[in-house]
């Protein structure tokens, strides 16, 4: 926000890597708009980072060319969320339009329903091809991604000394990883730090963390990713089969989400915090029919 009455300008990584100023956006373009706002193609900053979340880069604005990116060290940063609540009161301003007053109070549902949208990927395959050439520190090519906040994180699983009775870890959704990486004993400032960031982003800006970001965090640049139970325990029995990396009786250290509807007699309870044998998990998630 640059401290001049109103006005925000959007910053944006240029090819240099240093921070270009996409578009300085007036009290005009910061939603809700005129009745003229999709006629004349109006600049928004709302859908302008929509546009950024669905990978296109703002389009350039001649006016904006000359303004200098330092001018926004001036100001205060400002989460999206902070934005869309103030253009939500604004909307509600007695005006009587009722589709401005709709609009800006859905706004930032709206804007953290697309971003989740693009991210989740409930039925897509396993990402298993994550060694040698093809790990999340070179070529991976989803390694820029936003990751599936649902998936199963899994780590470890190729640099244990002893197969058979080292375990390796699994976290079911991105909450569960933040949560087990910032409570570790052993966690430095740094990681918890990291940690804040990758959350803040994500609960601020709707900007989720890449699968690179998560490998990074959970120090696997191996790290496999399932998108759903069946996939991961259908994985787990191929493995334990192959004997390669793993047995069924492989311990495996298991992170989900707390329910506290769920019955602790119920075949198909996870604790919170558990290790299983890796069959067991198997069949836990995706029972034999």
């Amino acid at each position: 926000m640059i401290p001049n009455g109103g006005d925000i300008v959007l910053l944006t990584p240029g090819d240099d890597a240093g921070m270009r100023v996409a578009h300085v956006y007036p009290p005009l373009e910061q939603y809700p708009l005129g009745n003229d706002r999709y006629i004349n193609d109006r600049p928004n900053v709302f859908l302008d980072v929509v546009d950024i979340m669905d990978g296109n880069d703002p389009a350039p604005n001649a006016s904006d060319e000359d303004t200098d990116a330092g001018l926004a060290d001036e100001g205060n940063s400002v989460s999206l969320r902070s934005l869309a609540q103030r253009a939500a009161r604004a909307a509600a301003d007695g005006s009587g339009n009722a589709r401005r007053f709709k609009d800006g109070r859905d706004l930032w549902n709206k804007i953290t329903s697309h971003a989740l949208a693009n991210v989740s990927q409930p039925d897509a395959e396993p990402i298993v091809d994550v060694r040698r050439t093809h790990n999340w520190k070179k070529n991976q090519p989803l390694r820029n991604h936003g990751a599936d906040p649902g998936a199963w994180f899994v780590s470890g699983y190729y640099s244990r000394s002893n197969v058979r009775k080292d375990a390796f870890h699994a976290w079911r959704g991105l909450d569960q990883v933040f949560s087990a990486i910032a409570e570790t004993a052993d966690a430095d400032a740094e990681t918890v730090q990291e940690v804040e960031k990758l959350r803040v982003a994500r609960d601020g800006n709707a900007d989720y963390p890449t699968y690179a970001d998560i490998a990074v965090l959970v120090g696997d640049s191996n790290m496999l990713v399932f998108h759903n139970d069946r996939s991961f325990a259908e994985w787990l029995r191929d493995q334990g089969k192959a004997q390669e990396f793993m047995t069924p009786d492989t311990p495996v250290d298991v992170c989900v989400a707390p329910d506290p509807t769920a019955d602790a007699d119920d075949p198909g309870y996870i604790a919170p915090r558990s290790q299983m044998p890796a069959a067991h998990l198997a069949n836990v998630l995706a029972p034999r029919e």
